[in-house]
């Protein structure tokens, strides 16, 4: 086995290795050599470098790691400090070794760039055309996030996903506290349409829940009648009143009218007021996604 760097010929290998491993995952989509090959697709603004290395066997691809250096931050999902990004690990179940030699790879190529630390597979970082909307990896892939623990990865980032398929906005009670719900003009969004609900007190705005239809999403056509949660947030000495609720509830609401059928939702793992909150609310578990950080020693 030997670790190459990526060239065009390869796409096509690489493109399978990729759809292997996703097709396990809720709502993926396989993609053509052309994802690869036409690197554009694939790159990131968030990085101010890339690279693919490829693990080959007999020349066949065994598997790859998508490498990087986070751009300074500019974005809320940047992270600190620069540090190199494991974008994408794939390679087969029960090939241990390959995943491995890739991942030492990977670090590798950080320590030569002067990088302290690694984190790998965060959402802002994933491809365009990876799972759930800032989605890190999922643990339907279920022999890719041990190795990272295997190899003394921490796992700072997990969010976990709901679903609602078939929603139906549910009659809530008025929340026990004196607000006014605002819902804000439908706005054009990269990905369809966004809404957003806000709950005002006098002249402050103490919540808002947005959410974002999937309509255009070129990579999972199949996500064309959902919508995700975008943005819940009540001010802290008003939570427990109903307000969430009232948000949400409206919230889908638009949605519905706007001819969306299904919904997701995500929160920390161990947010578990939002979690017990979703839950009762109508959705249902999904899928649960890591992002991993390693600081970097020097040397191998």
């Amino acid at each position: 086995m030997e670790i190459v760097t990526f060239e065009k010929e390869m796409a096509a290998g690489v493109a399978r290795c990729y759809n292997e491993l996703v097709e396990p995952m809720p709502y993926s989509s396989p993609v053509a050599r052309e994802a690869f090959s036409d690197f554009t697709h694939a790159q990131l603004q968030g990085c101010t470098e890339e690279e693919i290395l490829v693990a080959r066997d007999a020349g066949e691809v065994a598997g790859f790691v998508h490498v990087g250096v986070s751009a300074p931050p500019t974005h809320k999902w940047h992270i600190e400090g620069e540090p190199g990004v494991i974008r994408f690990l794939s390679y087969r179940r029960g090939e241990r070794p390959v995943g491995a030699a890739l991942l030492q790879a990977a670090e590798q190529w950080a320590r030569e760039r002067e990088r302290t630390a690694v984190v790998a597979e965060y959402g802002g970082y994933m491809y365009p055309f990876y799972l759930l909307p800032l989605g890190n990896i999922s643990e339907q892939i279920s022999h890719v996030p041990p190795l990272f623990g295997m190899a003394g990865y921490e796992v700072p980032e997990c969010e976990v996903f709901f679903e609602w398929r078939d929603f139906q906005p549910p009659e809530v009670s008025a929340p026990d506290a004196d607000v006014e719900l605002l819902c804000k003009k439908p706005q054009a969004h990269a990905s369809g349409l966004k809404v957003s609900v806000a709950a005002v007190q006098g002249e402050e705005q103490v919540g808002e829940f947005s959410m974002l239809s999937l309509r255009e999403d070129r990579w999972r056509p199949q996500l064309a009648d959902w919508c995700t949660a975008g943005l819940l947030c009540v001010a802290d000495r008003l939570q427990g009143r109903g307000i969430g609720k009232c948000l949400v509830a409206r919230g889908l609401t638009e949605m519905r009218k706007a001819g969306l059928r299904h919904a997701m939702i995500s929160t920390d793992w161990n947010n578990w007021r939002a979690y017990l909150f979703y839950t009762n609310f109508g959705f249902r578990f999904l899928d649960r996604t890591f992002g991993f950080r390693k600081r970097l020693t020097a040397g191998q």
